[in-house]
């Protein structure tokens, strides 16, 4: 049976050699496959973001997401701080972490229990297989010798993903600077995304969703009113 068309995709988008830790110096990225690719696909918008994220088409999966950041969307929220992540926003990733840390996506993600998933898509398990676990990359030697013997085992999700955003941190003027990026922190970031996937498409499934409106989520006028400030890019692919 031939692959579906976002199977090919995540091959390519969830690869070593195409993964940046950070979208700057050079922003906006050149997206690695052409946009319009993804958006014709109709998946869900939160699949949709995902795969624009990975390609480095940061103001497509912003438009999306700008729509669903406010609860119940945790997934859509978990990936806006993701997509500030890969920004190098770091201080807004770690918000956006804290304000998910207890939805069933960020803590499927961070529990570090193993896939957790009850399969998903063989080229996505495969390069987890491939890579350290995602507890044990969000945990640095200086890390280790800071902390308490056997605690590490013991930290909650929220913990071992802001280990890993202060380790980004420590990286960040390294990499823009010209440094290459730690083999690590690459493994560990594709991981995140790889584990956020598979839990998006177990919820979503893949079929096209062409009437996207009704994932909208409203919030509160004060929010909204700083969330428009913060928008990056054009009004992206997907209308809503």
């Amino acid at each position: 049976m031939a692959p579906e068309p976002h199977e090919e995709m995540l091959k390519q988008l969830l690869s070593p050699s195409t993964h940046p830790l950070f979208s700057l110096p050079v922003s906006p990225c050149k997206p690695i496959i052409d946009s319009s690719r993804i958006s014709d696909l109709s998946l869900h918008p939160v699949l949709e973001s995902l795969l624009h994220i990975l390609n480095l088409d940061l103001p497509s999966a912003h438009f999306l997401l700008r729509h669903m950041q406010a609860a119940p969307a945790y997934e859509a929220m978990y990936l806006h701080g993701i997509l500030h992540r890969i920004e190098g926003d770091l201080d807004n990733t770690r918000a956006w972490y804290r304000d998910v840390q207890d939805s069933d996506v960020f803590r499927a993600v961070w529990s570090g229990e193993g896939s957790g998933f009850g399969g998903g898509d063989e080229d996505v398990t495969r390069d987890q297989q491939a890579h350290s676990s995602i507890a044990d990359d969000a945990t640095t030697d200086k890390d280790s010798e800071n902390a308490a013997p056997g605690t590490n085992s013991m930290k909650v999700p929220i913990e071992r993903a802001l280990s890993f955003i202060d380790q980004l941190a420590r990286a960040r003027a390294p990499i823009r600077s010209g440094h290459i990026a730690p083999a690590s922190l690459i493994h560990t970031s594709l991981d995140e995304l790889s584990r956020v996937w598979q839990f998006c498409k177990e919820k979503f499934g893949t079929e096209p969703v062409v009437e996207a409106s009704n994932v909208w989520v409203s919030m509160a006028e004060k929010n909204a009113d700083i969330a428009e400030k913060m928008i990056t890019g054009g009004e992206g692919w997907r209308e809503f």
